[in-house]
């Protein structure tokens, strides 16, 4: 696949794409952590100049058309063969079976939205980076899945408009923090205005009257997702879990950790990345 094939597809049907051997021992090698970070990120930008994608390919059961080129997810599925973040979804699968609402806020091209789906959860997902939200959506048909809703829209505590952040090398670290693109994460960033909802308002335009799991992933947005939801939604609204990434945590405007606690939701396992909470009684 050469790097002038980058157009968005969403209408060929899967398959269309092989994703042959050259293209993953290609993306193998731009994925090897034992290399240092820069020549990681060289040799990352080399191979997105002739393997750029779209690959249609399989991991754990489930299909996905991946651009590796654009997202890490996508790198990691393609070059592994298998879904990313594997420790957490081993956390969130006794959570998981027929009925269970999971309401994934940043949901990426969906490998926990069809994670949850494939364990029988009817599933709202919800990203706000409008060419994700249609890379997901072809997931979701290639998949067959009914049970999942896709809203394209950034999550906050109150209606309007925010600049949402992307890095043409990882769409799915797109960010309504302006501050977490210096710095350690410098980039090629620019802005691109999205609709901003509260989450209880998200939910009773979807009619959904309660939450189970909940997973927060929006790159040092959380906490502004999070605690105005808690803070304002009947307790029966509350999910009974909460999976939050962590790895921004410096960027948050406020510590939802503490608040957690103070509701009753107590740990219930941790990886590098990420926190998943339980509500007790």
């Amino acid at each position: 696949m050469s790097a002038s094939s980058t157009l968005l597809d969403t209408k060929s049907p899967f398959g269309t794409y092989r994703a042959e051997g050259l293209a993953r021992a290609a993306w193998r090698l731009a994925d090897r952590h034992d290399l240092s970070k820069g020549l990681r990120k060289r040799i990352r930008a080399l191979v997105s100049r002739f393997f750029r994608g779209p690959y249609d390919a399989e991991a754990d059961g489930l299909k996905f058309r991946l651009y590796p080129g654009q997202n890490y997810d996508d790198r990691k599925i393609l070059s592994k063969g298998r879904l990313p973040e594997r420790v957490e979804h081993k956390l969130l699968k006794p959570y998981l079976s027929s009925g269970t609402v999971f309401v994934d806020v940043g949901a990426n091209i969906g490998s926990y939205s069809l994670f949850a789906a494939d364990a029988g959860a009817r599933v709202l997902a919800v990203e706000a980076n409008l060419e994700t939200a249609q890379k997901l959506a072809f997931n979701i048909s290639a998949n067959a899945k009914s049970d999942i809703e896709v809203v394209n829209v950034a999550i906050g505590a109150e209606e309007g408009t925010l600049a949402l952040w992307q890095e043409p090398s990882n769409c799915g670290f797109a960010t309504l923090v302006e501050d977490l693109t210096t710095g350690e994460w410098a980039g090629d960033w620019s802005p691109r205005d999205v609709d901003v909802k509260p989450l209880d308002a998200v939910l009773a335009e979807r009619g959904l009257p309660r939450i189970d799991v909940l997973k927060v992933d929006v790159e040092g947005f959380e906490d502004r997702v999070l605690v105005p939801f808690l803070r304002k939604a009947d307790k029966a609204l509350w999910p009974k879990v909460v999976m939050i990434e962590t790895n921004c945590r410096s960027h948050w405007a406020e510590d939802c950790l503490p608040l957690l606690a103070d509701l009753g939701y107590g740990l219930a396992g941790e990886t590098e990345d990420n926190m998943v909470f339980e509500l007790k009684g």
